[in-house]
Formats: C-alpha cells, sequence, structure tokens
C-alpha cells in the first residue's frame, strides 16, 4: 500500500493510537514514558510508512517500534533513579482501582483499557480541566486545535496548559490518590473528559465532517465502561443517558446535502425511539438515587426534547427550570445563555436578553452568547443589533457549516421587507 496519502496515514495511526499507548503504559508502568516511545514509533511511522506500505497490523507494528525504542533509551540513559513518572500504574493511583486489581468480578468491569488511561490521566495534582485536556491529548489524541475548541480558548493557551500540567505532574512525583476526596476529582474528571470528547464528535469544528461518529462512539463505548466499573454511581449512569439521548438523533442532524438540520426542522421519525427509551430507563434509575447532579440535569433537558412529538410541543418552561437548576450545579456562561434562550421560548424573547444582560456574562465570554442575543433581538424587531450581534458570532463559528447558517440569517434579515 506504498503512495498512502499524509491524511489516511494520519487516520490509520489516530484509529490505533490510544490502544498503542495502552499497551505502552503497561509496558514503562509511566505515561511519559510510554507517550515518549508511542511518538517516537508515530514518526518513524510517517517517514517510513509511505515508501514501504502499511504494514499487515499497523497498531502492531507502532508497539514494536515504540517498547524497542523505549529500551534503547533506557539503555542509553542507564539511569539508575528508577523514580517513576506521576502518573504510575492505576493499581497505586486509585483506591477505587486498588479494589478492581484486589476484586476479581470487579476487575472483569474494568474492560475497557482506555479507560484505565483515563484514570492514569486524572492525577490529583492536577484540576479537573487539566486532568481532562491532558487526557484528550495523551490517550484519545485530539490535537490542540481541537482539544482549544472544546474548552473554548485560543490554542496558544492550551499548548500552554498542557505544557505546565505534564511538567506539573513529572514534579509531582508522587502516586497520590488514595483519599476518598482524591478519588472524586479523579472520577469528575473522567466524566468531563468522555463529555468533552463527544461534544467533539457531536459538533466537530472538522469543516468536512461536522459530525465525527468515531469520537461519539469512542465516547458511549467510555461512558458505558465507566457505569460497568462504577455501577452505583449516578453521574456515570446520567452522563451515559445524555450521550445516548443526543446519538439517538444523529441520522435526522444532516441533510441530504450534508448541511446541519436545526432541531426543530428535524424529521423525529429518524429518531432511534428504542436509543431514547432505554436512556431515559437508565436516567430514571440514577434520579432515584436522590442526588441529582450536572450530567443527570442535562440529560432531564435532553429527554424533554426527546418526547416532545414535535417542536411545538417542546415544553420550554421545564426546560428553563432545569437549566436553572443546572446552572446551580454548573455556573458556566454556555449554560447561561442555553437558560436564556429556553427562557426566551417560553415566556418571550425579551425575558432571555434580560438573563444574556446580566453583568455577570461578558459579551465574549462565550461564542454562542453573540448568536442567541441575535436571534432573540432580530425577534423583536432590533435588525442592527441583531446583525451585528450575529457578525460577531459567525466571525467565532465552529465550522462553516455553521458559519454558512449564521450568514443566511443575517441575509435574511438584510433583505428588504416586502411591499
Amino acid at each position: 500500500m506504498a503512495g498512502l496519502d499524509p491524511s489516511g496515514l494520519a487516520a490509520v495511526i489516530r484509529r490505533v493510537y490510544p490502544g498503542v499507548l495502552a499497551r505502552l503504559l503497561a509496558f514503562t508502568g509511566a505515561i511519559a514514558d510510554a507517550e515518549d516511545a508511542v511518538q517516537h514509533a508515530v514518526l518513524r511511522a510517517l517517514s517510513t510508512w509511505p515508501r514501504d506500505g502499511l504494514p499487515q497490523s499497523p497498531e502492531a507494528w507502532l508497539v514494536t517500534t515504540a517498547c524497542n525504542a523505549h529500551r534503547d533509551g533506557r539503555r542509553r540513559s542507564r539511569r539508575t533513579d528508577h523514580h517513576t513518572d506521576a502518573v504510575l500504574r492505576l493499581a497505586q493511583l486509585s483506591p477505587w482501582t486498588r479494589i478492581a486489581v484486589a476484586e476479581p468480578d470487579v476487575l472483569r468491569s474494568w474492560k475497557d483499557e482506555l479507560l484505565r488511561l483515563l484514570f492514569a490521566c486524572c492525577h490529583p495534582a492536577l484540576e479537573v480541566g487539566e486532568s481532562a485536556a491532558l487526557a484528550l491529548a495523551t490517550v484519545v489524541g485530539l490535537s490542540v486545535d481541537e482539544i482549544a475548541r472544546a474548552f473554548v480558548v485560543a490554542p496558544r493557551t492550551m499548548e500552554q496548559r498542557l505544557t505546565r500540567a505534564r511538567q506539573r505532574l513529572r514534579e509531582r512525583g508522587d502516586p497520590e490518590g488514595t483519599t476518598p476526596e482524591h478519588a472524586r476529582v479523579r472520577i469528575a474528571a473522567v466524566l468531563r473528559t468522555i463529555h468533552l470528547l463527544f461534544n467533539e464528535g457531536y459538533w466537530s469544528g472538522d469543516d468536512d465532517a461536522p459530525i465525527r461518529a468515531d469520537l461519539c462512539r469512542l465516547a458511549i463505548g467510555l461512558a458505558r465502561s465507566l457505569c460497568e466499573a462504577f455501577p452505583d454511581h449516578p453521574e456515570a449512569a446520567g452522563l451515559l443517558a445524555l450521550l445516548l439521548l443526543h446519538d439517538a438523533r444523529r441520522d435526522a442532524r444532516l441533510d441530504a446535502d450534508g448541511e446541519p438540520v436545526p432541531l426543530p426542522q428535524q424529521d423525529r421519525s429518524r429518531w432511534d425511539r428504542a436509543a431514547i427509551a432505554a436512556a431515559t430507563a437508565l436516567l430514571e434509575r440514577a434520579l432515584a438515587a436522590g442526588a441529582p447532579g450536572a450530567f443527570q440535569i442535562e440529560a432531564a433537558i435532553a429527554a424533554v426534547h426527546c418526547r416532545a412529538r414535535d417542536a411545538d410541543a417542546t415544553q420550554w418552561d421545564e426546560i428553563a427550570d432545569l437549566y436553572a437548576l443546572l446552572e446551580r450545579e454548573r455556573p458556566t456562561p454556555a449554560v447561561r445563555v442555553h437558560r436564556a434562550f429556553a427562557l426566551a421560548q417560553a415566556q418571550g424573547p425579551a425575558r432571555g436578553l434580560e438573563l444574556l444582560a446580566r453583568g455577570d456574562l461578558e459579551a465574549d465570554a462565550h461564542p454562542s452568547v453573540h448568536l442567541v442575543r441575535g436571534v432573540l433581538l432580530a425577534e423583536i424587531g432590533e435588525t442592527d443589533a441583531a446583525v451585528d450581534s450575529l457578525e460577531r458570532a459567525a466571525a467565532c463559528s465552529r465550522n462553516a457549516h455553521e458559519r454558512r447558517q449564521i450568514e443566511h440569517r443575517i441575509a435574511r434579515l438584510r433583505r428588504p421587507a416586502a411591499t
């Protein structure tokens, strides 16, 4: 298969990268060493595969090359200090994984090696956001640009964050994670990582693929494994329910030309009703625990959308109330914007604009602020202000498809009214 084009080569490497990294972590015992060895193997692949063709098993080739690179590196350095990296074998890091190693029945539930890697990256020395970013880069192999989009920051800022996170892990060096608080931080970071991964697949920054089904499937698989490992954790169940509810609408989200179809215009007969029923049942079991967290609330919002027979039947009052609860759990600009839109649908655009105008929400706090403000301003006849907000939204749109939709909206506003 000589002459493999760069994009095809990158796709192959990206597909097998997590499995290769997992095997190198088991081989080296330190994620920093594993990552260095895999990067060496990837560079070798990029230089040799276009010339020699794709190996029969790209994953096995990369694992072998990486293991050899690690051995060679150890021989060259002749290190006598066996100080390990801050992220060590999982059995040393978390009381939950200690239980998993001790109990064969639980151990069998940890069948997803990628989930092991996520827990390895989510070290108590890091904040939840830092752990999630590091895991997306190290375990999933997302680019800096993709991770930056997920966190709504500039790529340069994200690159600096990742560098600092890796440095902090190297400096700490102690295998923390032995207290319930550390365990709580660890699973919170894993949940956020899976959520961010799904979001990048659900609405990608890739102009050629606005929906990345591969990333959505990976996130759902990880969420399933997490639920199997921790069946009594209601937020793990809430996250899985949320992802399944969103994914159930996948077939209706693009038209025949590959253009996105907004939720109100989607053909609901194409929604996966069996998946919606299963996700709703999972959510109800989680809520029965009586400790609704952010992912359970978000799943409840998705369930309200999914049970509406058409757009006009959507219960916006209930959705607005749920977003108010969600904002208490997760007080972020994105949640405020969604709450404002729901409130506008329930009680009129003026109420939504009032919520957006609150002093604690800056205009540039989140790209969707401009979009929702522009839509609501148009509804009350403030055309010039609406166009200004929508132009700002177009400038920071996630992909070309979103930008075109916003530009079409602007064009309709600028079109002279028929006389």
